[in-house]
């Protein structure tokens, strides 16, 4: 790490550079991902950052990319944890998704909105399945889902949907490095993105929320038989 970039990012206008942020951002979640970091353990921003050997507010700047990303959780005056979903906390983020994603996938319909988006986020799961790369899969299929929220246009529903999906994506990636997946368990969830697709392009509002609803059910049951435990 460059003495510059710690310099600048202790001067000046306050805000770290965003190279520096995001460069310590990427080595914390290695370390989360390779496993050195556990689900549910603190990260002592002190002892972090006398390891990568730059100032404490780095660190902290770090924490907050990855809280974004749903990889941490940070409450006011504590220290960051590694995100830790237990059994209970994946059925309940999937009921609710299964809800959200629903009610989008109704919107989406009765409006007759253009899918392209979607579409493109379909063909990205296909080639990321077929190329078995289980973390793009992830990604891929967290783009999918993203898209549906996202088309409604209703800042409620994309903020409160996002809320839930990132956190439940980032712990999904967390598992894969950690079980040393490969794509494989996701080639039975192209057919199944496939369908809520499909049910979109139909246009019946009733359909397509029915769908989104049950296909979620599906999902569920496949997180808790491949990656959850």
């Amino acid at each position: 790490m460059s003495e510059e970039l710690e310099v600048a990012g202790r001067n000046g206008s306050r805000e770290l550079p965003a190279l520096l942020k995001q460069s310590l951002a990427t080595r914390l979640r290695d370390e989360i991902l390779q496993g050195k970091i556990a689900p549910g353990q603190k990260i002592i921003e002190g002892r972090w950052a006398r390891h990568f050997g730059v100032a404490q507010l780095s660190i902290r700047e770090a924490l907050n990319i990855l809280a974004t990303e749903g990889f941490v959780t940070k409450k006011h005056g504590r220290s960051a944890r590694v995100l830790n979903l237990t059994e209970t906390d994946i059925i309940h983020i999937y009921q609710v998704r299964g809800a959200l994603e629903g009610l989008a996938a109704r919107m989406i319909a009765e409006r007759k909105l253009p899918l392209q988006d979607i579409e493109s986020a379909m063909s990205a799961i296909q080639d990321a399945v077929a190329s078995n790369d289980p973390l793009r899969v992830v990604d891929s299929v967290q783009r999918f889902h993203l898209c549906i929220l996202e088309k409604p246009g209703n800042p409620l529903l994309l903020q409160n949907g996002k809320r839930l999906i990132v956190p439940l994506f980032a712990f999904t990636r967390m598992r894969v490095q950690a079980k040393n997946l490969d794509a494989s368990p996701w080639v039975p969830e192209v057919s199944n993105h496939q369908r809520i697709l499909d049910a979109l392009r139909m246009g019946d509002p009733h359909l397509a929320e029915q769908t989104v609803v049950h296909i979620t059910s599906r999902f569920l049951n496949a997180a808790l038989a491949v990656w959850a435990h």
